[in-house]
């Protein structure tokens, strides 16, 4: 997590993603000393290679092949301790024996791979993931970042996740008082944390405005610390900033919230973040995993997502 700075520093200001591309490349893969270090880009019904650091590699993958065919097609980060054992694996190099892939997303889609293959078996784990995720979504433009707390997060996370213009969520808990609690114990309502959705979005894409705009379409902004039948403090609406400079466009779409609805506090919390902490794995992305999981959002709502797009 330390090499984020560094990356955004490193890319700061330039726009082009090919060459964004290839610095991350050539970073990544001289601080953490990956045996190959890359990227693949869509094109058409293909993946093509793109920058990359490490011994000559494929140069295209089908969609559906191997573990970055895999990760693109199920839009998901790929986690492959024994490569040997995955199935329909593209074998560019004998010496690769793990790999990790994270999708890259650029309105809306899957727009490349980040592929990075280790001489070790079992060498990614899950704080690896969690900081390349973060890494790749760095790729294509300028990043900013909010975290919102709007109930269950399993639900709120699917739902910005479909939304143009944000290139990368994770579901954790926010501002409470116990460090790096587990989910049991936030369930308790002891720690003083909220569910809450880390949302990093392109500003040239989406505006701040307009994500407020939408978590307010989606919450109950005159309920206290429930959300559909979901109750307790660990539910309790919020948004939170880490930028001091959103301050201002968060307080007038508090005000414009409050005027809609004819009142002069609602219990919705506006507050720096203190603390976040993402829950653990079983918790990311959970309704892509569980399409017929628990969700306390009414179907109908992620329309107003889509349609955004």
């Amino acid at each position: 997590m330390a090499l984020l700075p560094q990356l955004e520093s490193l890319l700061d200001g330039e726009p082009d993603p090919v060459a964004r591309m290839a610095n991350m490349a050539a970073l990544l893969h001289r601080e953490m000393g990956f045996w190959w270090t890359g990227f693949y880009r869509v094109q058409d019904d293909g993946l093509v290679l793109g920058p990359f650091q490490g011994p000559v590699a494929c140069t295209r993958i089908a969609f559906g092949r191997g573990v970055c065919g895999t990760a693109w097609k199920e839009q998901r980060t790929v986690v492959v301790p024994d490569v040997e054992q995955f199935p329909g694996h593209i074998a560019c190099s004998s010496e690769s024996r793990s790999e990790i892939v994270v999708p890259l997303w650029h309105q809306g889609k899957v727009a490349g791979v980040l592929d990075i293959d280790s001489r070790e078996l079992d060498t990614f784990d899950e704080v690896d993931r969690r900081f390349l995720e973060k890494a790749a979504a760095l790729v294509f433009g300028p990043q900013r970042e909010i975290y919102l707390a709007a109930g269950c997060f399993w639900g709120a996370q699917k739902f910005f996740k479909l939304v143009e213009g944000v290139e990368f969520t994770e579901v954790g808990f926010c501002n409470g008082r116990v460090e790096n609690p587990s989910y049991e114990q936030v369930y308790t309502d002891r720690t003083g944390h909220a569910e809450c959705v880390h949302v990093r979005y392109n500003p040239e894409v989406v505006s701040l405005e307009e994500l407020v705009r939408l978590y307010f379409q989606i919450i109950d902004p005159l309920s206290l610390n429930r959300q559909g039948e979901d109750v307790g403090t660990r539910y309790r609406t919020g948004i939170y900033y880490k930028d001091e400079r959103d301050r201002e466009v968060l307080s007038r779409e508090f005000r414009r919230e409050k005027e809609a609805l004819g009142v002069e506090e609602m219990p919705v919390e506006l507050l720096p973040l203190s603390c976040f902490y993402p829950a653990d794995e079983y918790h990311q992305d959970y309704l892509d995993k569980h399409p017929d999981g628990y969700c306390h959002l009414p179907p109908a709502v992620f329309s107003l997502a889509r349609e955004r797009r």
